[in-house]
């Protein structure tokens, strides 16, 4: 499915030190990690491993489908999904207006009117591409993304401690996102001396690594009651960075339609995280 990366680890091991996502990590985390001894050779598998089950979990995303025949909402609301967007503000500046197909990720939120009726809203696109599959390499890239910028972002919280201590792992909570992202748990310090060594840096993304689903998975989501459209059956809710909840599935429209709907809208405000 993501032929790009998957020739990302092909090879022999001479290319190995410039492989694309080692300079990927390099860039992320700095400090250093590289000069690690086997740096390569310990942290291409256990990537591997990460980037595998992200598009196994990406591939898991329904779609695509048109845009504009979906039953899920009316014409107003895919107005608002393609103007409000902020990723699709960003790219239509790349890009003429044409009607060429663009795809990207829809995601939606489930929310409660007064009367206690759920519905679906706040309709957002992001990681849009000119392919499908394009468009899943874009979201797979993004939780690896992710997860190299909390890793580093825990590393530099370490260099300002004045007493670096190994913290515990609890693998039982490994799974609750949220807690990751809130910095409420962590992986294993990066540092298992007072110095942030090189070596100790991959020991410590191996770990994070090992995890990657912490950072993004699908689940089937919970039937919510008769009112929600059945639609909604078949789409998964995405658990990543963003702690709102979204069913998501991937969707294609023309690009003059993105076009013209950024002309109507005067504020880009939605945005999904991965």
């Amino acid at each position: 499915m993501l032929g790009k990366l998957a020739r990302f680890f092909s090879g022999n091991s001479t290319s190995a030190p410039n492989h694309p996502l080692l300079t990927r990590i390099e860039v992320a985390i700095g400090n250093g990690i590289d000069e690690a001894p086997d740096f390569a050779q310990r942290l291409l598998p256990a990537t591997q491993a990460a980037i595998e089950y992200f598009e196994r979990q990406i591939a898991a995303i329904p779609g695509p489908s048109a845009l504009a025949s979906s039953p899920l909402f009316d014409a107003e609301q895919i107005s608002h999904a393609l103007g409000r967007s902020l990723e699709v503000k960003e790219a239509m500046k790349e890009r003429a207006s044409d009607d060429k197909e663009v795809y990207a990720l829809l995601g939606m939120r489930l929310k409660t009117t007064n009367n206690g009726s759920p519905h679906l809203a706040d309709h957002t696109l992001r990681s849009l591409a000119e392919s499908a599959d394009d468009c899943r390499e874009k979201l797979c890239l993004a939780a690896f993304d992710r997860l190299l910028c909390n890793f580093a972002y825990h590393v530099k919280k370490l260099q300002h401690k004045d007493q670096m201590q190994p913290i515990r792992w609890e693998w039982a909570l490994q799974h609750d996102t949220s807690k990751i992202v809130a910095n409420e748990i962590h992986p294993p310090s990066a540092a298992k001396t007072r110095e942030l060594t090189p070596d100790s840096l991959v020991s410590g993304l191996l770990s994070w690594l090992a995890a990657p689903e912490c950072f993004l998975r699908m689940e089937a989501a919970a039937p919510t009651g008769n009112d929600v459209p059945a639609a909604t059956q078949k789409m998964p809710m995405l658990h990543c960075s963003d702690r709102r909840q979204w069913y998501v599935s991937l969707v294609s429209f023309p690009a003059a339609e993105a076009a013209a709907a950024l002309q109507r809208e005067t504020h880009n405000h939605r945005y999904i995280l991965i």
